[in-house]
């Protein structure tokens, strides 16, 4: 059976496994009401409210849902630091995993790897995250979709996660049947933040993450050493950028714990240099959410260091559009995998 938005939240929590989580944030249902839980979701998702202003996912809660039902006939899970011990509702170690699309395309294709957003408090999976890879599979790019840790993880602990995916990869890459040298990242809002400041940092934070697979997997951690773990593209959709300039609050404190020392060391206009990768940048201009000066400072920064870019700002789609399906964004993927190639 196939769930839809007239089950019920505690219907729908009933009928899936643990697994569900990694799919759908639980951290999200602590903001629906206890007398809306027995109610119809289309209910749910028309009246209760985030506390940042957008309504509940109930789409998105059902979309998880029937893809658990589905089950490994779309995707893989991939586990990363702890294959032995994987456990999916929680946010820890045993719970960072890349999913891998499954497709059918033909011969070695460029791979990008999915951060979705979620202002490091959680993830918005499925819109940000396969239906976004999905999309992109239409490009010619398999794809990934990276589960990484949020609050109350901090700073690097993220940015660790996708050095890894992003190693494992290409060092899978006849497996997976990848060009190991024409790897995307891809991120959302502070998915998009984690995008960037990994392939600005990668250099800086590849002695921890040799320390940590040293640690939790000692199995791979010599075929991974000579591996690198910067992107060759890099595209950031409405992202979070400065943590000085109109910053994105919630995902400073939620990355970073409020350690003021790591303002200026996040900011990734701040951390671009002239090795900085190939990137799409793009935004609304009527987001309310994440400032669109955060696309500008990212632009003006990659214009200093003589960085290959293309920075689009819509007139109209306002934060979270995704893959701007009823917005002036509508042609977002279009435009940059014309350009990226």
């Amino acid at each position: 059976m196939a769930f839809t938005l007239q089950d019920t939240l505690n219907e729908v929590k009933k009928n899936t496994p643990p697994l569900f989580y990694v799919f759908f944030a639980e951290s999200l249902l602590q903001f629906v009401p206890a007398e809306y839980r027995d109610r119809p979701l289309e209910e749910t998702g028309r009246d209760v409210m985030m506390p940042w202003g957008l309504p509940f996912p109930a789409k998105e809660l059902v979309a998880a849902a029937n893809m658990i039902l589905e089950g490994d006939r779309y995707w893989e899970l991939i586990p990363l630091w702890e294959p032995g011990d994987f456990t999916a509702d929680t946010n820890d170690l045993h719970s960072v995993c890349l999913m891998r699309v499954k497709d059918s395309l033909k011969g070695v294709r460029p791979v990008v790897i999915v951060c979705p957003g979620g202002g490091y408090e959680n993830l918005s999976f499925d819109m940000e995250g396969v239906q976004t890879a999905m999309r992109l599979q239409k490009e010619g790019y398999r794809t990934f979709v990276l589960n990484y840790r949020v609050s109350p993880n901090r700073y690097p602990s993220p940015q660790l996660d996708l050095l890894f995916a992003i190693r494992y990869v290409r060092a899978h890459a006849a497996e997976f049947e990848i060009d190991p040298e024409n790897l995307m990242v891809l991120g959302y809002s502070a998915g998009g933040h984690l995008a960037g400041s990994t392939a600005a940092l990668c250099d800086e934070l590849a002695p921890a993450l040799m320390t940590e697979l040293e640690t939790h997997r000692p199995d791979l951690a010599d075929r991974l050493r000579d591996i690198s773990g910067k992107p060759d593209k890099v595209c950031l959709c409405y992202p979070v950028i400065s943590f000085r300039e109109q910053p994105h609050e919630p995902s400073f404190q939620s990355l970073s714990g409020g350690d003021e020392s790591l303002r200026d060391a996040l900011s990734i206009e701040q951390r671009v240099t002239a090795g900085y990768p190939k990137t799409f940048i793009w935004t609304c201009a009527d987001d309310s959410l994440v400032p669109p000066r955060n696309t500008e400072c990212m632009k003006e920064a990659l214009e200093r260091n003589h960085v290959p870019h293309k920075c689009v700002i819509y007139p109209q789609g306002e934060h979270g559009c995704g893959l701007g399906g009823g917005t002036s964004a509508a042609g977002w993927v279009d435009e940059m995998a014309a350009w990226m190639n």
